[in-house]
C-alpha cells in the first residue's frame, strides 16, 4: 500500500525548528515549485496529480471559479490504482462547500472594523479549520484499514490556520505536532507501506503567513531524486 499524507503550507524549516522526527522520516527535503509563477493551492495540487503544469489552464478560470476546479482520474497518475483513496485533495477530491465557507471567514475578518470583531471571527475561524483536520483524520484512519492499494489524506489547517496565526509559535507547534504524531502512527501500524508526506509550499510571515516558493516533501523509502519538482513527485509512487 501507498499512503500519501498531504499538508498544505507545511513549512521545512518548521518541522526542523519543531523536531518533527516523523514528519521527515528517513529522507527529507525540499519540492521545487519554481516554474509556477504563484505558490497557489489548487495549481499546485493539480500538477502534483497530472505531473505536468497545469497552472495556466487553472487559473485562466478566475479566482472565484478556481476553487470549482476537478480533475478527472484519467488525467491523474491515480488512474495507475486499481482502488485508489483520495480524501479532500485540492483539483480532485475537495471539499468546496466547507473550504468556501473558510474563506469567506478570512475576508470577514480583514474586513472588520474592531479588534473585539476580529477576534471573535479568528476564533470561529480556527475552531473550524482545526475540526475540518480531524475529520479528515478520521475518515483517513478508517481508509487504511479498507481494500485500497493507494491512500491519500489532505490537510489544509497548517495553511488556513496560518494565514492568521503564523507568529502564535505556540498554536502552530500544536498544528505540526498532531501531524508528527499522525504520521508516526501510521507508520508503526504499516510497516510495509511506502509513506509520503508532501507539501505543496511552505509558509513564512511574522503574524500573518504567506506562501513559500518551495514546498516539503519526504519518505520513508530511498529514491533518487535530491530535489523534485512537485510535478516529478509521481514517479516516486509508480
Amino acid at each position: 500500500m501507498i499512503i500519501v499524507i498531504a499538508i498544505d503550507a507545511l513549512e521545512y524549516n518548521l518541522v526542523k525548528r519543531f523536531g518533527c522526527k516523523n514528519l521527515k522520516q528517513e529522507y527529507y527535503g525540499k519540492t521545487d515549485i519554481s516554474e509556477f509563477s504563484q505558490p497557489r493551492t489548487m495549481v499546485l495540487w493539480g500538477s502534483f496529480l497530472c505531473g505536468k503544469n497545469i497552472e495556466k489552464e487553472i487559473l485562466s478560470r478566475g479566482d472565484k471559479e478556481m476553487w470549482n476546479f476537478k480533475l478527472p482520474i484519467e488525467e491523474t497518475f491515480l488512474s495507475k490504482f486499481e482502488n485508489p483513496k483520495v480524501i479532500d485533495l485540492p483539483a480532485f477530491s475537495y471539499d468546496t462547500t466547507f473550504h468556501q465557507r473558510s474563506r469567506e471567514l478570512l475576508r470577514e475578518f480583514f474586513e472588520a472594523e474592531n479588534d473585539d470583531e476580529k477576534t471573535k471571527i479568528r476564533k470561529e475561524y480556527n475552531k473550524l479549520n482545526i475540526k475540518h483536520d480531524q475529520e479528515v483524520k478520521e475518515e483517513f484512519l478508517k481508509s487504511l484499514n479498507k481494500r485500497h492499494d493507494f491512500v491519500l489524506a489532505y490537510f489544509s489547517a497548517i495553511d488556513t490556520v496560518g494565514h492568521l496565526n503564523f507568529g502564535n509559535t505556540l498554536l502552530m507547534k500544536i498544528l505540526y505536532k498532531d501531524m508528527d504524531e499522525l504520521v508516526g502512527n501510521v507508520r508503526s501500524k504499516y510497516p510495509n507501506a511506502k509513506i509520503l508526506v508532501l507539501s505543496d509550499h511552505g509558509m513564512k510571515g511574522n503574524m500573518f503567513g504567506e506562501h513559500t516558493n518551495y514546498g516539503f516533501w519526504s519518505t520513508n523509502f530511498k529514491h533518487g531524486l535530491l530535489n523534485p519538482k512537485i510535478t516529478d513527485i509521481h514517479k516516486l509512487l509508480l
